[in-house]
């Protein structure tokens, strides 16, 4: 049976309560009606005592007036001659109902029961010191003593019913406020079991443990859902690699020939003035790059890391891209330094990211614009900024630039850039991009001390 967390805090919270308040007040109006008992017991006793001392004449004014002043009946009986000497009580009532006085024992006796014209009386009895045959009676009726009883009973039951009446709507409160929050967790738990990643809750404004799972609950989504992402990304990956490795192959196999028919035909009708065939191979030799570069995304080839100097990689990126720009009309500014800038890795990975990012950058340029590649050398990395005079990506792509076929060209695969990202991540390097001075700028970050896992370079 399915039975609420807010059922199971709040009825036992609740019978707990009312059992403690009720029992609470219970044994406070018992403990004050027993101490008001003892009381009036104590000073029915002191009023005895003070007539036992007392030497004065009890008359019927004098009883009238203590009468009055205590609140209690009162009899003297003289045992000798067997009869009420006076008393508070009218003699009516003293005749219709006879009591034995004789049977009531001294002041040192447990007090009687007696009845007097209907009504019952609690008698204390003491015998005063001027006359030893007269016994002077406090008679207490029930009514006064149940009023002191109510008097001092309802205080603490009142009190009772009070803090149970204030209560329960601070449980009800209470339980509801845990339930709902008990009941937004589980909720958030049950969205996350379903594959919703990455949306959290709010932990709320008390720091308990209620708040503390929830903490730890939304760094749990937080982590699956960048799971989530690694896990899609990398089939993503695997997908794309698969299939740029399938075409990659059949387009070296074109480029082979092509470039053996150009070879064979330059062989065979050499002219000192045509250069058409060296654009040919110019543009083979660049094609060739790229697909070396869709190879190294498809991980089609298992390489081993050797020394690669990044200052001859870029000058032969340069060479590659300088008809592409002449064409086109773009400048390239290369700012290299004179020495070599060594570093482990892999040279046709390196080359084919430097290549497409520099392509990247003429395209975004257009005619008539600028691109620059600065090549910078610090003590444990080496940064290439490759930097165009073009607008920038579409604000909409921008976030996922390194993303496989993300591209806002029309004619555009969205290749380029993940190749680059992917061969800086194989080097233990980074690949950032940001506007700066009118220019969209991509940093390429390689560290120069980096043990390159050869399953890395496949």
């Amino acid at each position: 049976m399915k039975l609420p967390i807010r059922d199971q805090i709040l009825w036992p919270l609740m019978g707990l309560l009312l059992v403690a308040v009720a029992a609470n007040a219970a044994f406070s109006a018992w403990w004050m009606s027993t101490r008001s008992r003892l009381s009036l017991e104590a000073r029915q006793r002191q009023i005895l005592g003070v007539f036992e001392e007392s030497s004065f004449p009890l008359s019927a004014t004098v009883m009238a007036k203590l009468q009055r002043l205590t609140g209690d009946e009162l009899i003297v009986w003289d045992s000798a001659a067997q009869q009420v000497i006076v008393g508070t009580l009218p003699e009516d009532d003293l005749s219709k109902n006879p009591v034995d006085w004789n049977s009531v024992t001294d002041s040192n006796a447990e007090p009687h029961r007696v009845t007097i014209a209907g009504a019952t009386y609690v008698a204390h009895a003491g015998r005063l010191r001027g006359n030893p045959s007269h016994t002077m009676f406090v008679l207490t009726s029930d009514d006064r003593l149940r009023k002191v009883s109510r008097e001092a009973i309802w205080p603490p039951l009142a009190i009772g019913a009070l803090t149970i009446i204030v209560s329960i709507p601070l449980v009800l409160k209470l339980a509801s406020s845990w339930a709902r929050r008990i009941h937004s967790l589980e909720q958030h738990v049950q969205s996350i079991a379903g594959g919703d990643f990455g949306r959290e809750l709010k932990a709320g404004q008390v720091d308990d443990e209620l708040a503390r799972l929830v903490d730890s609950i939304n760094s749990m989504s937080r982590q699956l859902r960048s799971m989530q992402e690694r896990l899609i990304r990398g089939e993503r990956t695997r997908l794309v690699a698969q299939l740029t490795a399938g075409f990659a192959h059949q387009l070296r196999n074109g480029i082979a020939g092509a470039k053996l028919a150009i070879q064979l035909h330059e062989s065979r009708c050499r002219s000192s003035t045509d250069t058409s065939l060296n654009v040919a191979c110019n543009q083979l030799a660049l094609v060739e790059e790229e697909v070396q570069g869709l190879l190294s995304l498809g991980k089609g080839e298992q390489q081993t890391p050797a020394s690669v100097d990044l200052v001859q990689v870029v000058r032969a990126v340069q060479s590659l891209v300088s008809i592409s720009c002449e064409h086109r009309g773009v400048t390239l500014q290369l700012t290299v330094p004179d020495r070599p800038l060594l570093l482990t890795g892999y040279a046709d990975g390196l080359r084919a990211a430097i290549l497409n990012l520099t392509l990247n950058a003429i395209d975004a340029a257009g005619p008539g614009g600028n691109i620059w590649l600065t090549m910078i050398s610090c003590d444990d990395k080496k940064v290439l900024l490759v930097e165009d005079s073009g607008p920038g990506p579409a604000a909409e792509i921008g976030q996922s630039l390194f993303e496989s076929f993300v591209t806002s060209k029309p004619e555009g695969v969205g290749l380029g850039l993940t190749v680059a990202a992917t061969v800086a991540r194989t080097h233990g390097g980074t690949l950032n991009w940001k506007r700066t001075n009118n220019r969209t700028q991509f940093e390429l970050v390689l560290p120069v001390q980096r043990a390159v896992n050869e399953s890395d370079g496949r």
